[in-house]
């Protein structure tokens, strides 16, 4: 009888993190799973030559490791590292004291006596006045400790053992100097220039397997069509209709050439973003010449009902749609998720008992049939081992040790096993899903997911002209398509929704709406006004009344009365300062309410400020529902404005003038009244607004900075309405 095939799969994975306006890194993660994960993976198989494993890397986060490896590029982490802890700015302290501790503290900061204890110092869950505190109370040998010690709390065990010098660092503890963190960014670099060559070099011997993803790691079915996650959401909300097969293929096709030049070697196989599949996607995936793919078991469970798992998980298919077929593998749940959210809190050999058990369970049921199986494990390469201690060295070298010396357990790369034991069973049918509860609902079918859609697919339908346009230089286009397909990636999507949270999902956001602006501005174009607003906190503001009454002010720029604005409604502008952290705001609050013919803004300066200086500013109040949008424009001028401007946009691009206004003034404070009709508002409709201050041109104040403040065209029993609630 056969051993038992176990097949690793281990998915190393980040989303193309470059910022598309300065070009550098704005979150550290390549690079520090570069000297961690990435590095320990490759080099502990080095001490178990009789293991074999596939590594699928996506492309996106090879690309990064390329700018890495060539020393062309850092991340603003590393800016703040390499910044002497002498000459640190307050601004710079403060994001050294947040951001500086995104380590595992049980695992990478508890084991770090010194590091836990600047942890201490600054606060557990520090707000803004603890912030205040700790820049207050720590001095330069503070912050020059806590950069070493976060870059040092991340070098994998791997890197440790092979260096004497960063061994001693570490032993050290403490009063660190900057001679002693150039050793640490030297050995960085060292590492992360013999990453791609030491995983092709393992490919070269037969020890891995290197399998790619699509490009930029989007959910293919999702791109192929959002409609397809009717199939597995029938209840959920959809955005309107997302239809691009093209870029689907493209995606995949790109991956295919690019892990090709890279590795030398055109990749077999592939773990599809997500292990999200589609009959659709089928035929795209073999003609890019990929032989396999692996996806979920609860994919082959919805594909082929009548199966039981024992019977269905632990062996090969081929998967047909179209005339085409492919390969495919199913991930063993059970055991994959056993390694990457549980085993970590156990000691490494009864934790490798448990492993062994399943296997085992596994073994003799085939054993008993006079058949073989394989057990295929696909997990995060990366971020586990996070949470395991010593970064899983324990783990892994136990794991490996026995699975080397085991009489019924091999170890396989999945196109030698695929090779040797060809799939004989088809799926005529294959189910629309991920590995995650089989559907997509991490991605699509919240409002802020659904959102995010309808940006990607106005952008594409907004540019699709262009980037047909054989006028433009194909350089711009072929940009504009990358920035594109970067937005497409799953990532920005999974931290969108109330699915999961990260301190980091602001940066999120704004890199996904910053690779669809830089779409735009490959092709010459100005990115609409929608894509400068954080979807992942479009919604109402807080620090808001509500109109409760009509209002019927004199509009003469004053302060006039208090009952002039009783009832209305009014924005707290001061409790920006004090919520997000800012400098005082050049505004302290902002009144809005109407009557039957007009919508009326109050725009206030700080109480004491000269008021002359509004007279500089340049003002907007974008009035938006969807893409259709309204901008007041009120100029800035030397003296008194006496007219603004009312625009209108169809799609957040393009801006036509619909009326002039003369009804204005500013004095003490800018009062101005909007006319319904020149809008075209009806009673019943809810707008939303927020307001811009600019300086020869650039937005420096948004007022909410995050959400906007909605307003409801009020009928006549408005009054009625508001007195009876």
């Amino acid at each position: 009888m056969e051993r038992l095939r176990v097949g690793f799969i281990w998915h190393m994975h980040q989303p193309y993190y470059k910022d598309p306006l300065t070009g550098a890194y704005s979150v550290p993660w390549v690079r520090l799973h570069g000297i961690r994960a990435y590095y320990d993976m490759a080099k502990i198989l080095l001490d178990f030559p009789d293991i074999r494993v596939t590594v699928n890397f996506v492309p996106s986060l090879l690309l990064q490791i390329l700018d890495y490896q060539q020393g062309q590029t850092r991340d603003i982490f590393l800016e703040y590292t390499l910044r002497p802890a002498a000459d640190l700015e307050e601004a710079e302290q403060r994001f050294i004291l947040r951001y500086f501790f995104m380590a595992n503290w049980e695992t990478m900061v508890k084991p770090m006596a010194r590091y836990y204890e600047l942890l201490h110092d600054r606060g557990i869950n520090p707000d803004e006045q603890t912030l205040d505190r700790a820049v207050f109370q720590f001095k330069a040998r503070d912050y020059l400790d806590l950069q070493m010690l976060f870059n040092l709390s991340w070098f994998g065990f791997k890197a440790v053992e092979e260096s004497p010098a960063l061994s001693e660092l570490i032993s050290k503890g403490r009063n660190y100097t900057e001679e002693d963190k150039a050793v640490v960014i030297r050995h960085q670099h060292d590492i992360l220039r013999r990453l791609i060559p030491l995983y092709r070099g393992l490919e070269e011997t037969g020890q891995i397997e290197l399998t790619t993803s699509p490009f930029y790691h989007p959910i293919l079915p999702l791109i192929y069509d959002t409609n397809i996650a009717r199939r597995c959401m029938p209840h959920s909300p959809l955005p309107d209709r997302f239809e691009a097969p093209e870029d689907a293929k493209n995606q995949i096709s790109k991956a295919v050439e690019f892990h090709s030049r890279i590795f030398g070697k055109m990749p077999r196989g592939s773990w599809p973003s997500e292990g999200s599949v589609c009959p659709e996607v089928i035929p795209l995936l073999a003609d890019a010449g990929l032989r396999w793919i692996a996806t979920d078991e609860e994919i082959l469970l919805n594909s082929m009902t009548m199966l039981s798992r024992k019977d269905a998980v632990y062996r090969s298919y081929i998967a047909e749609s179209e005339g085409r077929e492919i390969g495919i593998i199913f991930r063993d749940k059970e055991i994959s998720n056993l390694i990457s959210f549980t085993l970590a809190k156990m000691e490494a050999a009864p934790a490798v008992d448990s492993l062994f058990k399943g296997f085992k369970a596994v073994h003799d049921m085939f054993e008993n049939r006079n058949e073989s199986a394989l057990v295929t494990i696909i997990m995060d390469g990366e971020n586990p081992w996070e949470y395991y201690p010593e970064g899983g060295r324990r783990f892994l070298t136990e794991l490996y040790s026995r699975l080397s010396k085991s009489s019924d357990f091999m170890t396989v790369r999945i196109s030698d096993d695929l090779d040797r034991h060809p799939p004989r069973q088809r799926i005529h049918h294959l189910y629309s899903g991920s590995w995650i509860n089989h559907d997509f609902d991490i991605w699509i079918g919240s409002f802020e997911e659904n959102l995010a859609w309808e940006y990607l697919s106005r952008t594409r339908r907004a540019l699709l002209p262009l980037l047909n346009d054989a006028s433009i230089p194909p350089e711009r286009r072929e940009a504009a398509w990358e920035a594109i397909y970067a937005a497409e990636g799953s990532d920005w999507f999974w931290w969108y929704g109330d699915d999961f949270t990260s301190a980091q999902e602001d940066e999120f956001d704004r890199l996904f709406r910053g690779h669809l602006a830089g779409a735009f501005r490959h092709l010459g174009q100005e990115a609409p006004k929608y894509l400068s607003r954080p979807i992942i906190h479009l919604h109402p503001a807080k620090h808001v009344t509500v109109p409760v009454n009509f209002i019927h002010p004199v509009l003469d720029g004053k302060r006039t009365t208090y009952f002039e604005w009783q009832g209305a409604g009014r924005y707290d502008a001061m409790m920006r300062a004090m919520v997000f952290g800012a400098g005082p705001p050049l505004l302290s609050a902002i009144y809005y309410g109407f009557d039957l013919t007009h919508c009326y803004l109050r725009i206030d300066p700080i109480e004491g400020d000269d008021p002359e200086k509004l007279k500089g500013y340049e003002i907007h109040v974008h009035f938006f529902d969807g893409p259709e949008e309204y901008k007041c424009v009120i100029p800035s001028t030397n003296g008194i404005p006496s007219r603004f401007f009312i625009n209108r946009s169809r799609d957040g691009i393009r801006y036509e003038l619909l009326a002039e206004a003369d009804t204005i003034a500013m004095e003490q404070v800018l009062e101005i009244a909007v006319p319904f009709d020149a809008l075209g508002w009806k009673p019943g409709e809810r707008f939303n607004f927020i307001v811009e201050v600019l300086v020869d041109g650039k937005v420096i104040e948004t007022y909410p900075p995050k959400g906007y403040i909605p307003i409801d065209v009020p009928g006549k029993d408005f009054e009625q309405m508001m007195w009876s609630v």
